[in-house]
């Protein structure tokens, strides 16, 4: 879907910068999604952050440890299309 994308906005994207962000992307999702109770990144990070209370927080609706996983995606899949397209060029 992503070189559909990149063809209806006439965006050639380099095979490296492609590569390297599909790396970030995995990366970053596998160290994330990775959740052992007491030992998952996500978790260590809220702790070190002081926001293990949000992190733990499951009720009214709301869960911590999932709006905590959605932004470091968004976060780091922003990083992944930055890289994708610092070599791009136009159709």
């Amino acid at each position: 879907m992503a070189g559909a994308g990149a063809r209806a906005l006439g965006i050639r994207v380099h095979p490296a910068a492609a590569a390297a962000a599909l790396a970030v992307s995995f990366g970053t999702h596998y160290a994330a999604d990775r959740r052992v109770p007491g030992h998952g990144l996500l978790e260590k990070l809220a702790a070190k952050t002081g926001k293990t209370n949000f992190y733990s927080l499951a009720s009214h609706g709301m869960n911590g440890a999932f709006h905590l996983d959605n932004s470091w995606h968004h976060g780091w899949e922003t990083v992944a299309a930055l890289i994708a397209t610092s070599k791009a060029g136009t159709r």
